[in-house]
């Protein structure tokens, strides 16, 4: 396998490398894996080709970052996934299942399972994000309360008139940071829901067939669904809270649970999800042992960054997690 220099910083994903290669053969064998059988075509007849390509897979959805130093396309038999690129910079064509639209660093190309090509400049970046179909259909299944989705088609009307979804660009791009952060320890609480996220934010934000049953005011759920959603939550706190768990628990649609939330306690069952673990980790903080850190504290509690752990437990109690946490241990 050939390398090649890039850019002095540490590329995108660079712990979850797929690909790095100058040979456009070699490179199409190793994305294969990946996309199905998949041909490389450098621009202006050339079989080399200077690419990277790394791509996490996490449990519900994978996201990936490419790099590219010329012209080339790629065309892929028969994708297998939705997926959504988002260009960060350079331009490229998309066309998928009959949808020609263009990549630019404004808006990027939404794709659905079938055949695909795309072409690309030179000097080209961009993140992507990939879900399976039937991932898709179970996210809808749980925010809508029907039991039985059928096929999940793209909205292909008016396509370049939409505006990107900014929310969905940067919850893949706020993924993306996760994974790249300095500790390889990462917290299976804020991958799960961030993934969550991530498919929420697809459905609500992509035009496809069943948009409406999306829109619109949500019927309301009776008090005792929304008291079991809460204390699923608080028995729970200490695990990924999922959409799809609190649909099944409250016997009722997620968006219904939204909405119930928001009517009658003000805020969302995710705000409730923060304020009960921020309570645990005063808690915790407040009867440490020798080896109790604020940074392990936010980790067990489900808080990945720990600037926002430290602002949101400000806000909540008046003082600062290590201000806590030396008070307990008796030290100024």
């Amino acid at each position: 396998m050939q390398h090649y220099a890039f850019a002095p910083h540490k590329p995108l994903l660079h712990r979850f490398s797929v690909s790095e290669s100058g040979d456009a053969d070699a490179l199409s064998a190793t994305l294969a894996p990946w996309f199905g059988p998949t041909v490389i075509e450098p621009a202006r007849g050339s079989r080399v080709i200077q690419a990277r390509f790394n791509i996490s897979r996490l449990k519900k959805i994978a996201v990936g970052c490419g790099t590219v130093d010329q012209a080339f396309s790629m065309k892929v038999a028969n994708a297998g996934s939705f997926s959504h690129g988002f260009p960060i910079r350079g331009i490229g064509e998309h066309i998928n299942n009959g949808l020609t639209v263009r990549d630019l660093p404004h808006k990027g190309a939404l794709g659905a399972p079938g055949p695909m090509s795309l072409s690309y400049s030179s000097n080209f970046e961009l993140s992507a994000l990939f879900i399976g179909p039937q991932t898709l259909s179970n996210t809808l299944s749980a925010l809508t309360g029907l039991s039985a989705i059928g096929r999940l088609e793209l909205d292909k009307s008016n396509y370049e008139s939409r505006p990107e979804a900014a929310m969905l660009r940067r919850l893949v791009t706020l993924m993306i940071a996760e994974l790249d952060g300095e500790d390889p320890n990462l917290s299976p609480i804020v991958l799960a829901e961030l993934e969550q996220a991530i498919l929420v934010a697809f459905l609500c934000g992509t035009g496809h067939n069943y948009c409406q049953l999306l829109n619109g005011r949500p019927p309301s759920t009776g008090p005792w669904q929304l008291r079991r959603a809460e204390e699923y939550i608080e028995a729970n706190w200490d695990q990924p809270i999922t959409i799809e768990a609190l649909a099944v628990i409250a016997n009722a649609s997620a968006r219904s649970i939204f909405h119930s939330f928001k009517e009658h306690r003000g805020f969302s069952p995710m705000r409730f999800v923060k304020q009960v673990r921020l309570g645990h980790a005063r808690e915790m903080l407040n009867k440490p042992n020798a080896a109790t850190s604020v940074t392990g504290i936010a980790f067990a509690c489900g808080f990945g960054n720990l600037g926002h752990f430290a602002n949101d437990y400000l806000r909540a109690f008046g003082e600062s997690p290590s201000a806590t946490l030396n008070r307990s241990k008796g030290q100024p």
